[in-house]
Formats: C-alpha cells, sequence, structure tokens
C-alpha cells in the first residue's frame, strides 16, 4: 500500500503538519500531489499562515475557507494601508504616564487628581489602573463605560500584563510607612475581576525598603516588569546613592512566590530589557555598547538561595564614535514565545489567526547624545529568532567579561549587498553577504573560568539588522510592534507652525517583501506595454528588487520596498556621525507611508489596528483614534 492509497482527508491531515517549504517540495513529487495540495482549502491555509507569520487560532468558530480568504484579505489591506473608518475615542478620565498595549488590551494609568503624573506630593506613577479591550473601544463612542477600573490601595509605580496566558496583571506600588520609610511591592492581581491572583501563593511580593518618605525618592525610580510562563521579571532602579548595587534584576516564579535569580547592575548602564523567549532575556547595557542575553534556569525544587543570572552571550553594536555615548535603550518584543499555548478563559478571542511569537521582530530604540549637546535616537531592527541564534552560533568566541572591546574597525569599502530570509531568519546567521568582506577572524577563545560568549557587531548584526533614524516624540512609546511589523510617524511643520504627522508601517515578513516587490514589477511593466507573462524569471527575484518605490492607486499610499543595503546616517559627515566606522545594515523590508496627515504625537500597533495618540499641552494622552485594517479589502495577484 503507498502513501496515495490513503484517503484524501488522511494525507491532507498528514501534509497539514509540513512547512510550505516542504509542501512546495512535495508539489513537485508529480500531478496528483500538485492537484492534492492545490485544491486543499487546509493546505492553502496552512501555507499562507506560515507566509504571513500567523498561527490559528483553534477557538475560531470560522472554517479554513472563511479563514483563508479574510488572512488574503488583511494582508492585501497592510500592503496598501488600507484602513476602515477611523474611530475617535476621548479618555474619560486623567491618564499619567503609566500605559501599556497587549493582546487587544489598553491599560492606562489614572491620576484622581488631574493633570499630568504627578500627585500633590510630587509621585510620579498612578493612584488608579483603568483598562478596556481595544473592539469595545473601535466599536463605541461612548468611552466611559468601555474602561474598567482596579483599586490597588497604594501608589502605582508601573505596571506589567500577562493577559492571553495568566489572566495577570502586576503592579508596583510604593507606601510609606509609619516611620516615613518607603515600601516598594509587588502585587499580583488578575485582570478580568481586579482581585488577588488565585493562581499566587504570595500575592504581594516585597522589592525593598528605602528609609525616606516616597515624596522624596518615588520620582527617582523605575522598575521593568515582564511575564513569560512562570517566571516574573523585574529591574528595579534604586534612588541615586541610596542602595548598593544601585539597581537590580531579579527573576521569580510568581505562582510560588520563590525567588529564582537575581543580579546586581550598575547605573546607569542598564535602563531596561525584554524577554526573548521563556528563557532567554536580553538586556541592553548602555556603557559596553551592547546587547546581553541571559539565560533563566531551571525552576529548582528545593527553596535554597537564589542564584546570580549569569551572561550567556555578549552581542557588541557598532562601536561609538569619539563624544558620542548611549543615554538610554528601550526594547520590545511582541508577542512573547511562551511555552504554553493555552489562552485565559476571560481573553480568549474569536479572531481566526493570530500572529507568530516565532516569527517576531525585536526592537532596540537606541538615545544617544555627544559633547556638543545633540541628541540622536536610532532603532534597531532584528528578529527574536535571529537574537537567540548568535547563542548557538557555528562561531563562537569567548571572552574575559571584564576585557570585552570591540572589534578591530574594518576600512574596506561595503558594495551593493543583498541578503533575504526566505523561512527562518536564524538560518543565514554566519552566512557571508555577497558583496561583504569575510568578517575578521575570531580571536581565540578564553580559557578562563567565567567567560562569556562574544560576537562583534560584524559576525551577527549586519546580516540580520536594520537601522532606522528615528524621532525622540515617537520613540517615547514602546508598544510601537507586533510580529514583523512596526509602526512610528514623520512629522512635519506647517506654514501656521503646526506639525502634522504621517503614519508609516514597516513590514519585515520577507515574504512579504517578495511578493510586493514582485507585484510591483509586473504592474510596471504592464504600464509599459509589457505582458505579464513576458516577465523574465530573474525580474520576480528578490535579488533583483534592490529599491522599488510604489504610490498605491487606491489609497494613495506612498511606499518602499528596501531590498538593498543602506548606510546609517549617510547623509551626515562623519565627523557628526554617533558610530566611527560606517554602519550598513541588510534586513529586508516594505515601509508604508500615509498618504493623509493627522495631529498625532505618536502610534502605537497591536495586531491589526493602528492607535494615533492625540497628546495635551502636557504631553499627556487626550484623545485615541483607532484605525483597523479594513477586512474586505480587494485582493491584487
Amino acid at each position: 500500500m503507498s502513501f496515495l492509497d490513503l484517503s484524501q482527508e488522511v494525507i491532507v491531515h498528514i501534509l497539514s503538519y509540513l512547512h510550505y517549504n516542504d509542501l512546495n517540495v512535495c508539489r513537485r513529487l508529480n500531478k496528483a500531489f500538485n492537484r492534492l495540495i492545490q485544491s486543499s482549502t487546509l493546505l492553502q491555509y496552512t501555507m499562507q499562515l506560515q507566509l504571513a507569520g500567523y498561527e490559528d487560532n483553534p477557538d475560531s468558530p470560522l472554517v479554513a475557507a472563511d479563514k483563508l480568504k479574510l488572512l488574503r484579505q488583511q494582508e492585501a489591506a497592510w500592503m496598501r494601508l488600507d484602513f476602515e473608518k477611523p474611530a475617535t475615542v476621548r479618555i474619560p478620565f486623567a491618564p499619567t504616564n503609566i500605559y501599556d498595549l497587549t493582546d487587544g488590551i489598553l491599560l492606562l494609568g489614572e491620576s484622581t487628581f488631574g493633570g499630568n503624573s504627578l500627585s500633590p506630593g510630587g509621585q510620579a506613577g498612578a493612584d488608579s489602573i483603568r483598562w478596556t479591550k481595544l473592539s469595545n473601544l473601535h466599536g463605541s463612542t461612548t468611552a466611559q463605560d468601555c474602561w474598567q477600573t482596579i483599586e490597588v490601595g497604594a501608589h502605582i509605580a508601573d505596571v506589567g500584563l500577562a493577559v492571553k496566558e495568566h489572566d495577570l496583571i502586576v503592579v508596583a506600588t510604593d507606601r510609606e510607612t509609619e516611620d516615613h520609610q518607603t515600601v516598594f511591592e509587588l502585587r499580583l492581581i488578575q485582570l478580568s475581576t481586579g482581585l488577588t491572583h488565585p493562581l499566587a501563593s504570595k500575592p504581594i511580593l516585597p522589592l525593598t525598603t528605602i528609609p525616606s518618605p516616597p515624596r522624596d525618592v518615588t520620582a527617582q525610580c523605575s522598575v521593568c516588569i515582564e511575564v513569560v510562563g512562570d517566571r516574573l521579571c523585574f529591574m528595579f532602579h534604586h534612588p541615586a546613592g541610596s542602595m548598593t548595587p544601585p539597581a537590580m534584576l531579579e527573576v521569580y516564579d510568581w505562582k510560588s512566590g520563590q525567588r529564582l535569580q537575581v543580579r546586581g547592575l550598575d547605573c546607569p548602564n542598564y535602563s531596561t530589557f525584554t524577554c526573548l523567549a521563556p528563557d532567554i532575556i536580553a538586556l541592553p547595557n548602555c556603557a559596553d555598547n551592547t546587547i546581553e542575553l541571559c539565560r533563566i534556569g531551571d525552576i529548582p525544587e528545593d527553596l535554597g538561595p537564589p542564584r546570580v543570572l549569569e551572561t550567556s552571550c555578549i552581542l557588541q553594536l557598532p562601536r561609538l564614535g569619539e563624544g558620542h555615548s548611549i543615554t538610554q535603550v528601550t526594547c520590545r518584543s511582541e508577542p512573547k514565545l511562551t511555552a504554553s499555548k493555552k489562552t485565559a478563559a476571560p481573553f480568549r478571542t474569536t479572531e481566526p489567526f493570530q500572529p507568530n511569537p516565532e516569527n517576531a521582530i525585536a526592537i532596540f530604540n537606541v538615545m544617544t547624545h555627544d559633547t556638543h549637546g545633540f541628541h540622536e535616537c536610532l532603532t534597531l531592527i532584528v528578529h527574536t529568532a535571529a537574537l537567540l541564534a548568535t547563542l548557538t552560533s557555528p562561531v563562537p568566541v569567548l571572552v574575559d567579561p571584564s576585557k570585552a572591546r570591540q572589534p578591530t574597525p574594518r576600512t574596506d569599502a561595503v558594495e551593493e549587498a543583498l541578503m533575504w530570509y526566505l523561512g527562518d531568519p536564524s538560518r543565514h546567521h554566519g552566512q557571508q553577504i555577497p558583496g561583504f568582506p569575510e568578517p575578521p577572524p575570531p580571536p581565540e577563545p578564553s580559557s578562563k573560568p567565567g567567560s562569556v560568549r562574544c560576537l562583534p557587531w560584524s559576525h551577527w548584526g549586519p546580516r540580520s539588522c536594520r537601522w532606522l533614524e528615528t524621532s525622540f516624540s515617537a520613540s517615547r512609546w514602546i508598544t510601537t510592534t507586533c510580529g514583523q511589523r512596526y509602526v512610528t510617524v514623520e512629522e512635519d511643520a506647517m506654514e501656521d507652525g503646526s506639525t502634522r504627522s504621517t503614519i508609516v508601517a514597516f513590514d519585515f515578513n520577507p515574504h512579504t517583501v517578495r511578493r510586493l516587490a514582485t507585484m510591483h514589477r509586473k504592474r510596471r511593466r504592464r504600464m509599459r506595454g509589457f505582458e505579464a507573462h513576458t516577465i523574465p524569471a530573474a525580474f520576480t527575484r528578490l535579488e533583483d528588487a534592490v529599491l522599488i518605490p510604489f504610490t498605491d492607486e487606491r489609497t494613495r499610499v506612498i511606499g518602499q520596498i528596501q531590498c538593498d543595503t543602506t548606510e546609517l546616517m549617510a547623509g551626515y559627515a562623519m565627523e557628526y556621525r554617533i558610530f566611527e566606522e560606517p554602519v550598513r545594515t541588510s534586513l529586508p523590508y516594505a515601509q508604508m507611508s500615509s498618504y493623509e496627515t493627522f495631529a498625532y504625537g505618536a502610534v502605537l500597533l497591536d495586531n491589526n489596528m493602528v492607535i494615533g495618540i492625540k497628546l495635551s499641552d502636557t504631553d499627556d494622552i487626550r484623545e485615541l483614534v483607532i484605525h483597523a485594517i479594513r477586512t474586505n479589502c480587494p485582493i491584487e495577484v
């Protein structure tokens, strides 16, 4: 009995577990396989999901045929920034500087005193929490009824969310004791009810006590919180001069309350972190100009003292120019890669598909200044899979962490170069880019105990990253990425003194880039009188795309497909550039800019909604304008 003797339903079920590359190979086996795969809605949906960087939602009631149609319409709408009619929502309370946006949930801090983010006592933060589902905001203009309130009975310093996985909000609070000391704590709360989370055996985790009243220290403290699986990671910066070390990065098992790992940090070397995987943390180091990857250990069975959180790999960034320094780095990757696919019951959605965390990008907003008083903001984009691949790179470099240094500057010219991610971006790590000189050989491994893996920028960065020049105002908001997309605004000063913003969306999905490049090449050839079938095969390859500008006839969106190696700050003289040597990166992307302009200070992104932020004179959120991607967009082949 051969494989094709099985029933068609069984064959389709078996093939649905294959990668799309393997399905394409199966199509070439014979006519029977090709006809089966081409005619199967389930297999076509499976392939389209993988190409678009999504995963199926089993809770959706739709059948595969309807899901496939919606997926194709959605991707077509993103290619031309085709939005539905925007919905304007006025904030019915006094918001603060605390906010978060994830899994369709928007959270804002509320000040009961009104005004900006400071209470009469001078404390930054919030007095209560307001949250809502974006779908509720988009479908209603009566915003007052959409917002839920959570009172924690203490002043709020910051929050962290794990909505989809655990229905959990972690609230960092501070309170004053009778002897006028400040106690910082973490409170574990169920978001849907506002009550103590039922799975937390210790609903309040003590952080530290500082011998000063809150009005003197709260504004000097900062907290960064992320939850992945059962691990709660947080970074806490103490007020200057109050504690040694001045900052701590700690990992807890939030269900048991056990502290697993801890690491003292120097300030202002570290300002934030992001989780790339359930056991991997990316920790930017401003002083050393690096990104450290730290591996979280397994949860121990005994209740021994916490272990030290060690760095597993150091990724060096380009060497800074003389007089330049990094003041702060903020970072984010969304959605998070978790070990569990379960969704908390209150937040199960019927959306047919969701972004696949395995394909997500990570963004690093890098703020710099120089001795002349100039400030710049750059954004580094890289797939999380490419970062994780550096942990197992075929060219390991072991160095003493205390003696880690930048590689010798390269002076050879970099000619035209192309690098294409046609599947897993991590598989290209360590490969030579056409046109790039061979990287310098790595130094000899150190045999000293405690040495860590260290990769120079030239070994890991140019192939897998893209540097962008961004603005400080837009980079203040970090929830600007979801899946493989990243949104920002370009601000233009008007003659009347006002500022108008253009919505700019970047798509780093290599398959979207390839499809757009092919589609617009065909369109341009048709306009010149050539038939589509006369296009040589070479013109449909990404290698020939390089830079393709285009304008969509329907939405008048202005876009470009960037497939070439570009040089950061190429228009600047070398003495004004941030980095000492020319920095060239090659991660392909498609960029779409809206034709219409808006009075937005920034834009946020969550799945298929771009949220415009209208700010008050005190830089607080005044209004939200929700732009939802159109779901009935015509599909262009």
